[in-house]
């Protein structure tokens, strides 16, 4: 029996490096799949975008960034004019646009808190969610962007700091 029996055949090289080899492999033989510099260039640029994003937020949220969210609004509004339902009318429409430019002024003018915006926000993706927006949704929209212009408040005028006698010439 044992002439019957042969020795198993060699297994053929592969033309690749299967994974198994390459993670198994000494740190000697291993080439690296990334440059070294590829992980510090990318660290760095995810730092910026954190430290970017973090100085928006901050902007945004101390009300700085009125001109930033007026463009927003602008832009929303644009969006919203493709997705009117065949039922809106065109008083709707201008009601909702003359809104939205006083909303737009009053962001400008930082008249408008960012929180008092919210409701505004959740209509508008409320509305927009389904790419339709009806004459329902417009006289929502409306009323919520009616109300937020009817809460803002004009931001007092600076007042101008006295002169100091001692360095004053």
């Amino acid at each position: 029996m044992s002439d019957i029996l042969t020795t198993p055949p060699e297994p053929r090289a592969l033309p690749f490096r299967r994974p198994a080899d390459y993670y198994s492999a000494p740190l000697s033989e291993v080439r690296p799949i990334f440059p070294k510099a590829v992980p510090y260039g990318c660290g760095a640029v995810s730092i910026v975008a954190i430290v970017l994003l973090f100085i928006g937020g901050a902007i945004a949220g101390s009300g700085q960034g009125g001109l930033l969210f007026a463009t927003l609004f602008g832009t929303m509004a644009t969006e919203i004019k493709g997705m009117y339902a065949k039922d809106v009318t065109a008083a709707q429409k201008a009601a909702l646009g003359a809104e939205i430019r006083t909303l737009q002024t009053n962001l400008e003018k930082g008249n408008v808190s960012m929180e008092s915006l919210q409701p505004l926000l959740h209509a508008i993706r409320e509305a927009s969610g389904d790419n339709i927006v009806t004459a329902k949704e417009i006289e929502s929209m409306t009323k919520v962007a009616h109300d937020v212009n009817a809460h803002a408040k004009p931001r007092p005028a600076e007042t101008p700091r006295p002169r100091d006698p001692a360095t004053s010439s």
